[in-house]
């Protein structure tokens, strides 16, 4: 993996809390022609982030930080391709959130905090901070992973089409997501998302350009891939899409805890591939979006190592980097776009349980 870089692009790495050497934030150096790739800057004193979000103009990456007894939504400046100081932005009123996410106008950064179920923004000054508690109104039937209402992620629908930029934060415990006007965490109650009992939704892909202006709605504790079609007032369901191969049993033989679960997903420079991670059936599951937004299953790749957390294409999209997180690794995978294929390239990459990629 020591070639000589031809075309260098750069991507920042967040790995997961509780990192021994204390040095959770790294910059991964690759070569978009060859798949070569290797660490070139680990963060000293940063113990953990989640997934996180770089602004447009490449100054700033908004993470958080766990501290004694609550946590923080801190900034990162950007030098080029390196990570500089870190400045607190806003202490939290709850545990470290587990996605943070930037408003389309990047004037708040957007947070969701899984195990106390808090979402809420926060001016980019560290002004004006809002929140809201999900209710445990409505849980699940998985009985292991839904006993109360967890945020999960915060994405945000088209700011300049039909959507308006609202806030929409998935619940896995609940079976929901719900919509929020970012700026004063006041819920859109007309809009909503509720998914079939047990699905545990995860994340959210908001594809605006797509038909019909489509969100692909990733179900962790189900496995699967929602689909649902936005006129600007509602989701429709169109159809769901299992992430594993047909006949594939997800539970243990307690009949109570899941073998496999889904993790991140992501979709192709062109909106025309839609991906999904499957942890413990380890593996990428690969969909072509055909017409009115359908998802047809064009493969399910398996992967060299354990339990991939996040995934994503290097620029030119010849080439994929995972994170391996139960390996404490990140593989390099060439990507063939028209089998829908990976193979590894070169060796795994030490790296403490990765959990989420960003290019520059």
């Amino acid at each position: 993996m020591n070639a000589i870089l031809a075309a260098t692009v750069y991507c920042i790495v967040g790995c997961n809390f509780g990192s021994p050497e204390k040095d959770s934030l790294k910059v991964l150096e690759c070569d978009t022609e060859t798949g070569a790739a290797r660490i070139v800057q680990s963060v000293d004193g940063c113990e953990g982030t989640t997934y996180f979000q770089i602004d447009r103009e490449r100054k700033n990456l908004y993470s958080t930080v766990a501290e004694k007894n609550k946590s923080a939504i801190v900034k990162f400046a950007l030098d080029g391709n390196r990570i500089g100081a870190m400045t607190k932005v806003a202490e939290l009123p709850c545990e470290a959130p587990c996605h943070v996410s930037l408003t389309p106008d990047e004037k708040r950064v957007a947070f969701a905090a899984y195990g106390s179920a808090t979402c809420g923004t926060v001016g980019i000054d560290g002004s004006d901070l809002r929140t809201f508690v999900f209710p445990n109104d409505d849980m699940g039937d998985n009985k292991v992973r839904q006993k109360k209402a967890f945020a999960h992620q915060t994405f945000f629908l088209d700011p300049n089409g039909v959507g308006r930029g609202e806030m929409g934060v998935v619940d896995l415990g609940c079976d929901r997501v719900w919509f929020f006007d970012p700026n004063t965490m006041e819920r859109r109650k007309d809009l909503f998302i509720k998914t079939a009992k047990g699905d545990g939704p995860r994340h959210a892909l908001f594809l605006p350009g797509s038909y019909n202006k489509a969100l692909y709605l990733l179900n962790e504790l189900g496995s699967s891939v929602s689909h649902y079609a936005f006129d600007g007032a509602r989701f429709r369901l169109v159809d769901k899409a299992s992430t594993l191969p047909d006949g594939f049993n997800r539970w243990a033989p307690d009949g109570e805890n899941l073998v496999t679960k889904a993790a991140a997903i992501k979709a192709t420079a062109d909106g025309k591939i839609v991906m999904a991670s499957n942890r413990g059936y380890d593996s990428i599951a690969f969909y072509d979006i055909e017409a009115a937004g359908k998802l047809k299953l064009r493969n399910i790749a398996k992967l060299r190592g354990e339990f991939p957390r996040d995934f994503a294409l290097m620029p030119g999209e010849k080439f994929m980097v995972v994170g391996h997180k139960m390996s404490n690794e990140i593989q390099v995978y060439s990507f063939d776009r028209e089998k829908c294929s990976l193979s590894p390239v070169g060796d795994p990459i030490p790296c403490w349980r990765p959990l989420c990629f960003v290019f520059i």
